[in-house]
């Protein structure tokens, strides 16, 4: 008999259940004493943020719709409340108009966010001292995200979350499927980001080669700037350019190899389902071109592991 309910222990021989003399219902409720390591979840919320697949509440504020390519907030809130603590520090390279800063202000993290486009990061500044945050807590630097070791210790950082800037794509795939959908859809669509600034330095003026050597530069010093054992995820989409006769940009792909090249190891791949902000877009028909409408972006997440490019 169970030694706290008093029912039928029915446990298997040589199990801890039968040793303890407890029912199934009655082992599992023991307080689990084991140090959390990594963040402040329970054991359900940890299972629950797990999904592969995820979808996340699409609800954007007036700065982020004249962003045009922010993450949702609710995204920001489940990735540093996975990989971080209360107090500890979060970083995003391309921080844009700060929703990264503004989920980790929410938790009581710290953060640092880095923009190149001042008035972008003017907005985020404005929008977190309006929020009561001070700059011990948070902090927006105007500077290329190439720069971001001469404002940020080394080892100093326990998870850094960003979204890049996509090249001179955006201004190539402009308008390449945009024809007659309103006329059969009911969805407000998420509209593709615009090209943030003309500085020869953004991202998003430089073609896809150059684009790809500066994100190496910047995952060396992410890897640099973060702890051991800590985590980087990175939010990115592939695309179609077929102004340039390139039918798929298997961008995401890229940048893992530009990740792996700085030291990290890809250590997950969460699917970001967009598919009910994005319409469906008849491509190529009726030709012998079927294409895929692009629905999802990607999550990817890294982790510094220095004993495994130890060996």
């Amino acid at each position: 008999m169970c030694q706290s309910c008093g029912r039928l222990t029915e446990a298997p021989i040589g199990t801890q259940r039968l040793a303890r003399t407890l029912c199934q219902a009655c082992f599992g409720k023991g307080q689990d004493k084991r140090p959390r390591e990594l963040n402040e979840l329970t054991g359900a919320e940890w299972a629950k943020a797990s999904k592969s697949v995820e979808s996340y509440p699409d609800n954007r504020s007036d700065k982020q719709r004249r962003h045009g390519a922010c993450f949702p907030e609710s995204l920001a809130l489940q990735q540093i409340s996975i990989f971080t603590k209360k107090g500890e520090l979060v970083l995003d390279p391309f921080v844009g108009v700060g929703t990264t800063l503004d989920a980790a202000y929410q938790l009581g993290r710290r953060g640092i966010g880095i923009e190149l486009n001042d008035e972008f990061a003017n907005i985020a500044q404005k929008d977190l001292i309006a929020s009561g945050c001070t700059s011990d807590q948070v902090r927006v630097i105007i500077d290329d995200a190439r720069n971001m070791e001469l404002h940020v210790a080394p080892c100093s950082v326990d998870f850094i979350l960003t979204s890049p800037p996509y090249s001179n794509l955006l201004k190539n795939i402009s308008g390449s499927f945009a024809y007659k959908w309103r006329e059969h859809s009911s969805i407000n669509p998420v509209a593709n980001p615009q090209p943030y600034s003309s500085k020869g330095e953004d991202l998003s003026n430089m073609s896809y080669e150059n684009c790809l050597c500066s994100i190496k530069e910047v995952f060396a010093s992410s890897y640099r700037v973060l702890r051991d054992s800590s985590y980087a995820v990175w939010v990115v989409k592939d695309f179609r350019n077929l102004k340039e006769g390139i039918v798929y940009v298997n961008f995401h792909g890229d940048i893992i190899e530009c990740a792996e090249s700085a030291g990290f190891v890809l250590w997950d791949i969460r699917i970001y389902d967009q598919t009910r902000f994005r319409p469906l877009v008849c491509l190529g028909y009726p030709s012998r071109n079927f294409y895929l409408n692009i629905g999802h972006s990607y999550l990817l997440t890294f982790k510094k592991d220095e004993r495994a490019n130890a060996t």
